[in-house]
C-alpha cells in the first residue's frame, strides 16, 4: 500500500519540525520545505528513524521564485501527489515598536512569510488535490490574529489575513472533498520562550517561574501556564486523521484560555 504524502512547510526546526515527525511516525512520507539545510537535514533523519522517506525543500518563503521552484521538486518526488499540506512556516516580526517605527521592509517580510507563502502553496497544491478528491490542509495562525495587540502590528495583521485565507480555501475546497482549518497557538513552551524566560529571570534575579508566572498573567491565560509543543502537534493529527474529516474552515485556538 502506498505512504500517504504530506508537505510541511518550516520543517527545519521548532513546530513544524515536531510535526513532520509525528506525521513520519504516522507512516506519512515527508516533504520537508526550509531555509536551513542541516535542520532539514536533522528533522529528515527523524524522518528515516521512523522508517519514512522524505525530500529536502531549501526555499525561503518569502521568495516566491524559490518557493515555486520547491513545489516543483516536491511534486516531481511525489508523482504530483499530496494529500496534507501543513503551512507551518512562520515570523513574529518586530516584537515591540508600535505602528508608526515599524519598516516597511519588516512588515513586508512579516506578512510575506504568514500570508503571501500560504496563499502560494494553496495556489500551487489546492488543483492537486482537487484532482485526487481528497486533502487536508492546516495553517498555522496565531491567537493575536484573533485580537489586536499593541506591539505585535505586523504579526496580528498577517495573521488575521491567513484566517480569511483559509476560511475562504475552505468553502473553495470543500466541494472536492479538501478540508481547510487553521490552529491558533498561543503561549507556546518552545526553546526560544524558554530562552527569554529563562534570561528574564536571570536579569532580574527571581525564580524562572515568577517569570512565567508574570508572563501567563498579563496574557490573560485561564489555565496560568503554557501549551505545549505537543498541544499543538496532537491537533494537527487530530484534524488530518480520521477525527477531522467533517471539520473544515474551522480556527482551533490553543492558547490555554487567552481567547475565551
Amino acid at each position: 500500500m502506498t505512504a500517504p504524502i504530506a508537505l510541511v512547510t518550516g520543517a527545519s526546526a521548532g513546530m513544524g519540525r515536531d510535526i513532520a515527525w509525528a506525521l513520519a511516525a504516522a507512516g506519512y512520507d515527508l516533504g520537508l520545505l526550509g531555509r536551513r539545510s542541516e535542520g532539514l537535514e536533522e528533522t529528515a533523519e527523524g524522518v528515516a528513524a521512523a522508517g519514512r522517506r522524505s525530500i529536502s525543500l531549501i526555499a525561503d518563503v518569502c521568495d516566491a521564485t524559490a518557493l515555486s521552484a520547491a513545489l516543483d521538486d516536491f511534486l516531481a518526488w511525489s508523482g504530483d501527489r499530496v494529500d496534507v499540506l501543513i503551512n507551518a512556516a512562520g515570523w513574529t516580526g518586530p516584537l515591540s515598536p508600535p505602528i508608526h517605527e515599524i519598516s516597511v521592509e519588516d512588515f513586508d517580510a512579516t506578512v510575506a512569510t504568514n500570508l503571501r507563502a500560504p496563499f502560494l502553496t494553496l495556489k500551487r497544491l489546492l488543483p492537486v488535490m482537487y484532482a485526487q478528491g481528497a486533502g487536508r490542509i492546516v495553517n498555522m495562525g496565531g491567537n493575536h490574529g484573533m485580537r489586536g495587540r499593541a506591539g505585535r502590528a505586523a504579526f496580528s495583521a498577517s495573521k488575521w489575513g491567513l484566517r480569511g485565507l483559509s476560511r475562504t480555501a475552505a468553502l473553495e475546497a470543500g466541494p472536492h472533498g479538501v478540508t481547510v482549518n487553521l490552529i491558533a497557538p498561543g503561549p507556546v513552551a518552545v526553546p526560544r520562550m524558554k530562552a527569554n524566560w529563562r534570561a528574564q529571570a536571570q536579569a532580574e534575579g527571581v525564580a524562572e517561574e515568577v517569570i512565567l508566572a508574570r508572563y501567563m498573567q498579563a496574557m490573560g491565560a485561564a489555565l496560568g501556564q503554557p501549551s505545549e509543543p505537543q498541544d499543538v502537534v496532537a491537533m494537527v493529527m487530530f484534524l488530518v486523521g480520521e477525527g477531522g474529516g467533517a471539520i473544515t474552515g474551522q480556527e482551533l485556538i490553543i492558547d490555554g484560555g487567552v481567547i475565551v
